[in-house]
C-alpha cells in the first residue's frame, strides 16, 4: 500500500513540474544535488523520503540521490540513483 501511495505522489509530483514548466516558472537557482551512502536496506528505511528507489539503488550497487530543483512555488525533488562516472539517474519506474 505505501508503495502504491509512494508512487502515485511521485507521478503527481512529475506532472506539477510539468505544468510549472509549461507555465514559464523559472528555476530560481541551480538544481541541487544530495547523494547519500547507503550500506544496508534498513537505512533506506529510516531516513529517504523514497525508500523503494532507495532500495532499488542499493541492489545495483548505486548511492539514493535526489536532485533538488528550486521554483518560486517551491522546491520540486527528482529522485534517482548517483554512481560515478554517469552521475545522476533518475528512477523511471520501469524493470
Amino acid at each position: 500500500m505505501q508503495k502504491t501511495y509512494t508512487l502515485f505522489v511521485l507521478i503527481f509530483l512529475s506532472l506539477v513540474m510539468v505544468l510549472s514548466i509549461a507555465a514559464g516558472e523559472e528555476e530560481i537557482s541551480k538544481p541541487l544535488l544530495r547523494v547519500w551512502p547507503t550500506f544496508r536496506p534498513e537505512e533506506c528505511e529510516d531516513w529517504a523520503i523514497s525508500p523503494f528507489i532507495c532500495k532499488r539503488c542499493l541492489w545495483e550497487g548505486k548511492q539514493y540521490a535526489q536532485k533538488i530543483f528550486f521554483y518560486e512555488s517551491g522546491p520540486y525533488r527528482l529522485h534517482g540513483c548517483y554512481l560515478e562516472p554517469e552521475g545522476f539517474l533518475p528512477f523511471d519506474g520501469k524493470k
